[in-house]
């Protein structure tokens, strides 16, 4: 073997002396005698550079590190030889992994709340059902996908209601002050506008490019979006923004500006878009419509 070799053998089992005395554990003794054994013994010490990643993710105290290595140690001497001890080894492991890897942040994965968690009674009741007999399910595959749309949607909107309760009840009220300031006119749809200066143009279609100038922010007054900012016009499909921007520019002849104050269900919903848009939102925009391109 060449000195090449023989350093990184020694390398690595130095890597190995300093692991066992770090938690004391057992650890196997290595025989590199080729390509083959060292590639081996690489790809184990590979392998092994995720493991406090590893800990802090399934939150494991370091001190366990120890039982960790012990537990993977039987894992890898299992060796199923039967069907049946295959079969049996492959539950365990999919159960572990749906109980280690899936479970733990489910609701966040799920329904964006991490508060949120499901009965791994329940789901380990349904998995099994299927699995031994498909006609015995409380609910039938076919109907389970449509279901889960239908019932991740409701629990979703549930949890933003609950969540962002007082940022919805904020944004309501100022809609509803709003409202009676001088100017303001309330449409059915909720959408509220004041004329600033009134133009003498056409009007646009929802089917219509604009270009204009807009200068948008929160109910606080925080800029989120601004083209005046930026000192050039917009131009886009009317019918490829927010239904309040559809609704509302529909109304502003060629040459007028107005402002906008739009419900977040013309906007940008109970989800908001992130940044400044939170959910439920309220948003503001000064607009200038500039031209009308059919």
């Amino acid at each position: 073997m060449n000195k090449l070799v023989k350093t990184f053998m020694f390398s690595m089992l130095a890597v190995a002396s300093i692991t066992m005395f770090s938690c004391n554990a057992q650890v196997p003794k290595a025989d590199l005698k080729n390509n083959l054994d060292s590639i081996a013994y690489s790809q184990g010490v590979l392998s092994a550079a995720q493991i406090d990643q590893l800990f802090a993710d399934f939150n494991i105290k370091p001190e366990n590190q120890k039982d960790y290595i012990n537990g993977f140690i039987k894992g890898m001497k299992a060796a199923p030889k039967s069907d049946k001890q295959k079969a049996e080894a492959m539950g365990k492991w999919m159960g572990e992994q749906f109980s280690l890897l899936i479970f733990p942040t489910i609701g966040e994965q799920m329904f964006q709340d991490s508060t949120i968690s499901l009965s791994t009674d329940n789901f380990t009741a349904g998995y099994i059902a299927s699995i031994d007999g498909p006609e015995s399910t409380l609910i039938k595959a076919e109907e389970a996908q449509m279901y889960m749309m239908m019932a991740i949607e409701e629990v979703r909107r549930q949890s933003l209601e609950k969540n962002n309760a007082e940022a919805k009840a904020e944004n309501a009220a100022f809609l509803e002050k709003n409202a009676k300031e001088e100017g303001v006119v309330t449409l059915p749809s909720g959408l509220q506008y004041k004329v600033i200066s009134e133009g003498k143009g056409a009007k646009p279609a929802a089917t219509d490019e604009v270009t204009v100038h807009y200068h948008g922010t929160t109910i606080k007054g925080e800029v989120f979006d601004s083209s005046v900012d930026r000192g050039e016009p917009a131009t886009f499909p009317l019918n490829a923004v927010i239904p309040g921007w559809t609704e509302g520019l529909q109304l502003m002849p060629v040459g007028s500006k107005y402002m906008f104050y739009i419900p977040y269900d013309l906007a940008y919903g109970a989800e908001g878009r992130g940044g400044l848009i939170t959910p439920f939102a309220t948003l503001v925009f000064e607009v200038e419509l500039l031209d009308i391109k059919k």
